[in-house]
């Protein structure tokens, strides 16, 4: 039969365990001082660090939104515009877009990973495509994705804009795909929209199993939620076929 500690032979046990612990760091204080400053250096760091990233993250922003406002200023408008205007001259405007362009791409790689450097590829790829540049601006973006981390809704932003760049090339297979990668990420605000436009490409490809298949996915996820009617009206067209 197994002995029957009484409690005080337990609190004597921690009594001696004690004095042994104290024993110990009496006999160490140097190297309980290092243990004691690396853990107070490393909760700095990560204090540090937090503060450092929150301080980047304003920079890029800082810098994302000034050049925005030289960039309307040079195609004509004011600081206060919204909307980018288009100059009444097609040279000018195509001058200011070669120039502005490049420098939004440039901010976006020396700030990247930050919220800015994401926001600053999309314009850059919306002046891409009004250069007539369609593979550049797909380019831009899926840099930009690469970069973001794969639980972010700004990463959801940029590949369902890759989709639809892809979908303009008439690539529905590559384009499902992208918007399948937006539809996977939980906080991207549209990822159920995401899904459907993934099954509609999946369709227009011919792809008629992987259509159904994220068809079935959406009713399961989201029984609710109508699609736009003709996409709606495909899809069911396609799971009614044998």
């Amino acid at each position: 039969m197994a002995q029957k500690h009484e409690p005080t032979d337990t609190l004597e046990e921690l009594e001696s365990l004690g004095e042994r612990l104290l024993g110990w760091v009496e006999a160490n204080p140097v190297l309980v001082l290092a243990v004691a400053g690396a853990i107070l250096l490393g909760a700095a760091g990560f204090g540090g660090w937090r503060a450092w990233q929150s301080a980047r993250a304003d920079r890029a922003s800082s810098a994302l939104a000034e050049l925005r406002t030289q960039y309307v200023v040079a195609m004509g408008g004011t600081a206060n515009d919204a909307k980018v205007p288009e100059p009444a001259n097609p040279d000018t405007a195509r001058s200011v877009r070669t120039e502005y362009v490049e420098r939004f791409v440039e901010l976006a790689r020396a700030h990247g990973g930050t919220a800015a450097a994401a926001l600053g590829r999309l314009e850059a790829s919306e002046i891409y495509q009004k250069l007539g540049q369609p593979d550049r601006a797909l380019e831009v973006l899926q840099q930009g994705a690469a970069a973001q981390r794969s639980d972010s809704p700004l990463r959801g932003i940029l590949e369902a804009r890759i989709a639809r760049l892809q979908e303009n090339a008439g690539r529905f297979d590559d384009a499902a795909r992208a918007y399948e990668a937006a539809a996977s990420i939980q906080s991207y605000p549209l990822r159920i929209e995401a899904l459907g436009d993934a099954a509609r490409c999946y369709a227009e490809a011919g792809q008629r199993e992987a259509a159904l298949a994220i068809y079935a996915k959406l009713q399961t996820e989201a029984p609710d939620r109508h699609l736009e009617p003709h996409i709606e009206a495909r899809l069911k067209e396609l799971q009614a076929k044998p």
